[in-house]
């Protein structure tokens, strides 16, 4: 299913104007399927693997490096099944370090 991770970035602080830039708004498109969680990466977090949902996400682009602004990162929403999550966990797989695949682990 098409799937997009949004990031809501504030907007920075000028103090010589006493200005704030507008927010700055970016997305990760790709397609994600819910599969099923890890009890025990759910139970290291302190999650609750009933209520979150686990998605396997593909990027559409290719080069995406992992642990980086470039992909997801926790705090990043996304909208699953009419329900907008947050991104909990990120458990890319990036021989390389660019993301083929990643688990990600959200929660409302």
């Amino acid at each position: 299913m098409a799937t997009t991770f949004t990031r809501t970035s504030p907007g920075t602080y000028d103090p010589t104007t006493d200005t704030w830039t507008s927010p700055v708004t970016s997305t990760i498109d790709g397609s994600a399927i819910q599969v099923r969680g890890n009890p025990q990466r759910y139970a290291a977090l302190g999650l609750i693997l009933a209520t979150m949902p686990t998605l396997l996400f593909t990027p559409v682009a290719y080069g995406l490096r992992a642990f980086t602004t470039e992909f997801v990162l926790p705090g990043d929403t996304v909208v699953w099944n009419g329900v907008t999550y947050t991104a909990k966990d990120i458990d890319p797989v990036a021989p390389d370090g660019l993301v083929i695949v990643a688990r990600i682990i959200v929660s409302a």
